[in-house]
């Protein structure tokens, strides 16, 4: 699955005297191409390499997945522990409910 890249969002982690906070700029014209049926942009945010010319940290993808469409997630954490789930409906049971 190709990754659609945002434009006209950008993020920068600062660290100030509680920790790190992400200041975080949307355009919110060139948004108005990415909103769903529903309203919303389902964005993903993800760590840079290195910096961008303006110090930004962190960049957006369009988060296209939906319960009815072909895009899932597979694989079994992501890198804060939260579960990435697979569209498999019918192979859920009690067993994998992890609470």
């Amino acid at each position: 699955m190709a990754k659609t890249y945002i434009d006209g969002a950008s993020c920068k982690a600062v660290n100030g005297q509680f920790g790190e906070f992400f200041n975080i700029s949307f355009n919110y014209e060139r948004l108005e191409q990415y909103v769903n049926e529903k309203g919303y942009i389902n964005m993903t945010m993800s760590r840079r390499k290195e910096p961008g010319q303006y110090g930004d940290t962190h960049y957006f993808t369009l988060n296209d997945w939906s319960p009815e469409g072909g895009n899932s997630y597979q694989g079994t954490a992501s890198q804060n522990g939260a579960p990435q789930w697979a569209n498999n409906a019918g192979e859920i049971s009690v067993e994998d409910i992890p609470f």
